[in-house]
């Protein structure tokens, strides 16, 4: 440890310097505060030992100057002259110690060894906490960095030391909902990258936000679309209601989203939905080197399959998502009614499926409007 003694008495100040060296301390010794102080410098110092009264500035007056520099250094103060107001004074700046002389050199050496046992203790909690500040930044950092890759449930399993499964688990009862930009070939033939990027970008910051509200993991953004799962951790029982909610709200963005691209005289877009609700498995999937966390399973096949379905504006979902939504009873805001629709024939199946189009309020007032009217 660093150690600054400051004592005017010579034959003292030689033993005392001696003593803490052969203790192994760094010492700077002093006959004054303000040569202690000068040299010290910018020096952070672990321990301060001095005598209270000093020609020119006395103790706690070094203390203190001291103490502007390193706010959590021990300090013992040695004096022949204590009184009532100096120990007031030592109180006050927190000193370890105060020391009447004359003292042996036994009960100094314990006072030193109490002092040192409460620097280190300083020392290793200001470490620990240094270090406990650090992990939780550098987590922090990590989380930040990550999520922006890949979906929030990947990076919770990722910073708690779990392993990401490269088999697929049980499949379970989901949701999944697929957003996507109608017509983005032909808006790709007519805007230039950067345009088209900003499009997206503006689209993916106004959806994924809306996808979290409503209680689902965003799995993964796939070119001018995105793919969403609702299970039964993230949204509750109710998949499929959440997952409607959800389709309704994005569609409900695009006033917001629109607005933005006015301002760069950017074309409006129209999005269209597809959602199912059925069983899917979640695992990694890719190889070693590079690998995705998502879903797999009949109902990300189906939503995929509705999205396509779906036109300008228009949501899409399967027979056993508003088979679950009526089974639910409870009211989705936005949503006026499901309109069956012919039935179609789902790709890689020879079986017509019963879809169905949700017919939803255009705006999120008129939604409110329709709900007071009705009670």
């Amino acid at each position: 440890m660093k150690v600054l003694l400051v004592e005017d008495e010579q034959s003292m100040l030689f033993t005392l310097t001696n003593l803490l060296k052969h203790r192994g301390h760094e010492v700077i010794a002093a006959p004054s505060a303000e040569k202690g102080l000068d040299a010290l410098g910018d020096q952070p110092v672990d321990l301060v030992i001095s005598d209270l009264r000093l020609p020119g500035m006395d103790g706690i007056g070094l203390i203190s100057k001291v103490r502007d520099r390193s706010e959590d250094v021990v300090a013992i103060i040695i004096s022949a002259y204590g009184t009532l107001e100096n120990a007031i004074d030592a109180l006050k700046l927190n000193v370890y110690d105060f020391l009447r002389k004359p003292f042996d050199l036994t009960t100094f050496e314990d006072t030193l060894a109490r002092a040192e046992e409460c620097r280190a203790k300083a020392l290793a909690s200001k470490k620990y906490v240094h270090q406990l500040e650090e992990n939780l930044i550098g987590e922090e950092r990590k989380r930040t960095i990550l999520t922006r890759f890949v979906s929030r449930h990947v990076v919770d399993s990722i910073l708690s030391g779990a392993d990401t499964p490269t088999q697929a688990k049980q499949a379970e009862k989901v949701s999944v909902l697929f957003a996507d930009i109608s017509d983005f070939t032909g808006l790709a033939e007519k805007l230039d990258q950067k345009s088209l990027v900003f499009m997206v970008n503006t689209f993916y910051s106004r959806v994924e936000p809306v996808v979290h509200l409503c209680g689902g993991i965003l799995d993964k953004f796939m070119g001018d679309g995105i793919m969403a799962v609702f299970t039964g951790a993230s949204a509750g029982e109710e998949t499929a209601r959440h997952a409607v909610a959800a389709a309704i709200q994005v569609q409900w963005q695009l006033d917001a989203i629109h607005s933005e691209l006015r301002r760069f005289e950017l074309p409006e877009i129209s999005i269209h939905i597809g959602v199912s609700t059925g069983k899917a498995a979640a695992c990694s999937i890719g190889t070693e080197a590079y690998a995705n966390y998502t879903y797999i399973g009949d109902a990300v096949n189906a939503a995929k399959r509705l999205q396509e379905f779906a036109g300008p504006g228009q949501i899409i979902v399967s027979e056993a998502c508003k088979r679950d939504i009526k089974k639910s009873g409870e009211a989705i805001p936005g949503l006026s009614r499901l309109r069956a629709l012919s039935p179609r024939t789902m790709k890689g199946s020879k079986k017509r499926a019963v879809v169905y189009q949700v017919k939803y309020e255009r705006k999120p007032e008129q939604a409110l409007s329709a709900r007071e009217g009705k009670s």
